[in-house]
């Protein structure tokens, strides 16, 4: 054996030994749709990090309302001179007492120490600006309420995506066993056409014909099972659970509503839609933009008490308070505060019109999933009769099978037929309560939960 065939066999030696080793079975999950809606709220990813934007929002504003209050602050320093400019006083520079000089020689008073240590602590208690902290408050609020909508939207969002994934999964299964049993029906036909071909009962191309029926219906269910697999995982993504999670849905689903006036469904969406009420409250902050804005033009007025402590300059006692009040105004600022205000108010008139569009919007995917809910519901009553014709269609072609009227692929044609139906049929009911969940989603209801 040469050198060159040892890797290669090594290599194939251990690929056969990890293939022996046993593997971890997938974990199975069964579930109802109601737990899937709750799970996927519960752990998706998308839903952690819209919650954790409320969080941030909710501590914005509790940084916002804490601006009302006095604020007490420290102010410390440590400074060196490099020379102080002392005082100097002559012989004599005070005067002359009884003949004698004062002083009687010259003497340099010292102005304060080279190094001075000074602290002073200060509360202040903002007056004219807590105009302007009140509208930072309203602001602040708004962004919590967007906030909570922006979340409602993403569950109400992530609540359909489940319903949709769930539906499809339930109708690719039964697809998958549909393109089955066509698949089986297939293979007897062929079976039949070469037994017809060899007898010179028919032609080759009867042969090749089935020949390529099989394979049409073998594509279809290889089609089905990677349509299943790429459903299945992308369930299980949008629920939090491991991507190989083996999934048993329960097929029994509600299918019985109560439908309302298509007046009553558009009420309910512009009051409680989260993307109109987002937008409701887009507009109370940018009102609230507005009003800040136009504070700039008010003196910034604080009321002020402070304890000051120094050592090191002279002729100041060490401990000592001041109170009083201090103003700040920007007298003229070549229209920087007009930009200001008339940008607000062009973001304050794009709310507005934010919103009214929101509306229209909602009203026209209203009309349009209500409209869908009805001509979904008349497919599932013509789905029904297709079942139980193709039902009985089977049913008789057993009979006839009996009777050795038909041929046995005739009767997996007819049951083939049947499993098809019966997957229109689903398809149809579920895309009755998938129009249903996207009329819930629409009207701002989370639907399935």
């Amino acid at each position: 054996m040469s050198r060159a065939c040892v890797p290669k066999i090594v290599v194939i030696t251990a690929i056969a030994a990890l293939g022996a080793l046993p593997q971890e079975a997938a974990e199975t999950r069964r579930l109802t749709l109601t737990e899937a809606v709750h799970l996927a709220i519960a752990q998706n990813r998308v839903l952690k990090i819209a919650r954790l934007k409320v969080i941030e929002n909710e501590q914005k504003k509790a940084g916002q309302r804490a601006s009302y209050y006095p604020a007490i602050s420290n102010q410390s320093n440590a400074l060196h001179f490099t020379d102080l400019q002392n005082i100097g006083i002559p012989a004599g520079g005070l005067g002359v007492v009884g003949g004698a000089l004062i002083p009687s020689q010259g003497v340099t008073l010292p102005q304060g120490d080279k190094t001075i240590v000074s602290s002073g602590t200060m509360i202040a208690q903002p007056l004219t600006q807590l105009l302007r902290i009140h509208d930072a408050n309203r602001i602040a609020d708004a962004e919590v309420l967007v906030s909570r909508d922006d979340l409602k939207k993403a569950e109400n969002q992530v609540a359909l995506k489940v319903h949709s994934l769930y539906y499809g999964i339930l109708i690719a299964r039964l697809q998958k066993r549909a393109a089955e049993q066509q698949v089986a029906y297939a293979g007897e036909h062929l079976r039949e056409s070469e037994d017809d071909v060899r007898n010179g009962s028919a032609l080759r191309v009867a042969a090749i014909d089935s020949r390529a029926g099989l394979l049409e219906s073998q594509q279809a269910v290889l089609t089905a099972e990677i349509q299943l697999s790429d459903m299945t995982t992308e369930l299980n993504d949008l629920l939090g659970l491991p991507l190989d999670t083996r999934l048993e849905l329960d097929t029994a689903v509600q299918a019985s509503f109560e439908q309302r006036p298509q007046e009553e469904y558009v009420q309910t969406a512009w009051a409680e839609n989260p993307e109109i009420l987002a937008a409701e409250n887009t507009v109370r902050k940018a009102r609230a933009g507005v009003a800040a804005a136009k504070t700039a033009y008010i003196p910034d007025l604080t009321a002020y008490a402070r304890h000051s402590y120094q050592n090191g300059v002279a002729f100041l006692v060490r401990n000592f308070g001041t109170f009083g009040f201090n103003l700040n105004w920007d007298v003229f600022d070549f229209g920087k505060r007009r930009a200001t205000v008339r940008e607000r108010e062009a973001q304050l008139a794009q709310a507005e019109e934010n919103l009214s569009r929101l509306k229209e919007a909602v009203a026209v995917e209203i009309e349009r999933s209500y409209n869908k809910v009805t001509r979904t519901r008349s497919m599932v009553q013509v789905a029904t009769q297709v079942v139980r014709l193709r039902e009985e269609s089977e049913r008789l072609a057993q009979n006839q099978l009996t009777q050795g009227v038909i041929l046995a692929s005739d009767r997996r044609h007819a049951s083939a037929g049947t499993y098809k139906a019966q997957a229109d049929f689903l398809q149809a009911n579920l895309g009755y309560l998938l129009a249903w969940a996207e009329l819930e989603q629409a009207i701002g209801h989370t639907p399935g939960f």
